[in-house]
């Protein structure tokens, strides 16, 4: 009798799980994703109401890096729309460069080596919400097929989930590589990186602060 009330409770979780995910996949909260990137032109990226300015080489100096340790490959560059003019720099560096940092679990049990992506972002205009910074890790082909836990998106007051799954590619493969954003226990962002990018945001997130947020991350996961 445990046992069958174990296997229900467990096919309750993953159905609750799927429908979560299927809502946020439906095809009224997808996002078209255009990329312009001609012959005189400078590479651009736009998704819904948001478009990138095309890469920088090196570090803003409005963006503090002092923390991290010989940063790899910086680059910014920034993401307008909905009268939000964001500032968003990336670099890689090594686990160990992080020391000063305070990092979930799964990646502070990485090896020094490792690499992460670090990403700055600097919002102007919502006091609230000036500073955020997403740590990234490498997923392995397993944690890909798991849906396993990626990154993080935070601030000093909010934390927001990061996943990463192979679902719209092949199973044991880096193919369409999908992140996802879960915030207060909900998915309520995703994009697919890659040849065809795919971009998902919550409708609950329309009228919600953290949009811009959310779209500042996934402009980084598409430009980097």
């Amino acid at each position: 009798m445990f046992r069958y009330f174990l296997t229900c409770l467990l096919a309750v979780s993953l159905s609750t799980t799927c429908l979560a995910q299927k809502s946020l996949y439906d095809s009224s909260q997808e996002w078209t994703v255009k990329i312009d990137d001609g012959w005189f032109t400078a590479r651009t990226i736009s998704f819904g109401a948001y478009t990138t300015t095309s890469r920088k080489n090196g570090a803003d100096r409005n963006i503090d890096l002092s923390f991290v340790k010989s940063p790899l490959h910086p680059f910014n560059f920034r993401l307008t729309g909905k009268e939000q003019d964001i500032l968003i720099q990336v670099i890689q560096a090594a686990h160990i460069a992080f020391s000063g940092l305070s990092l979930p679990s799964f990646m502070d049990k990485m090896p020094p080596t490792a690499l992460f992506t670090y990403v700055a972002i600097n919002i102007g205009k919502n006091e609230p919400l000036k500073q955020w910074q997403l740590i990234l890790k490498d997923q392995t082909f397993l944690e890909l097929n798991e849906n396993k836990p990626a990154g993080i998106l935070r601030s000093a007051d909010t934390e927001i989930r990061i996943t990463a799954h192979n679902r719209f590619g092949t199973k044991n493969s880096y193919e369409n590589i999908c992140y996802e954003f879960h915030l207060r226990k909900k998915v309520v962002a995703a994009v697919v990186t890659g040849v065809h990018p795919r971009v998902w945001m919550s409708a609950d997130m329309e009228e919600n602060p953290f949009q811009p947020v959310l779209a500042a991350a996934i402009s980084a996961l598409l430009v980097r």
